[in-house]
């Protein structure tokens, strides 16, 4: 698979994330010695509880670098945040 495969299959495992998580706003993977999730958004703040939350991204990106382990550098050091249109 090329870059831009494994760009659309974050994309839609993100956006998959956002529609399962109706409070969760937004998150950040950041990387130190492995990836993790550094800050969750929600709204209305505290809407959902922020561990729980966490818990499900985590869960989402695991399960997705698994899939797709390229996936893995693709989210380092990025903010990820739901669409409004």
């Amino acid at each position: 698979m090329d870059t831009k495969m494994h760009e659309q299959r974050l994309e839609a495992s993100v956006n998959a994330l956002f529609r399962r998580c109706p409070a969760l706003c937004g998150f950040a993977v950041e990387h130190q010695t492995e990836l993790f999730v550094s800050e969750v958004t929600t709204h209305p703040s505290g809407a959902a509880p922020h561990r729980e939350l966490r818990g499900v991204i985590v869960a989402a990106l695991a399960a997705l670098i698994e899939e797709c382990p390229e996936a893995g550098e693709l989210l380092r050091e990025r903010t990820f945040a739901r669409v409004f249109h």
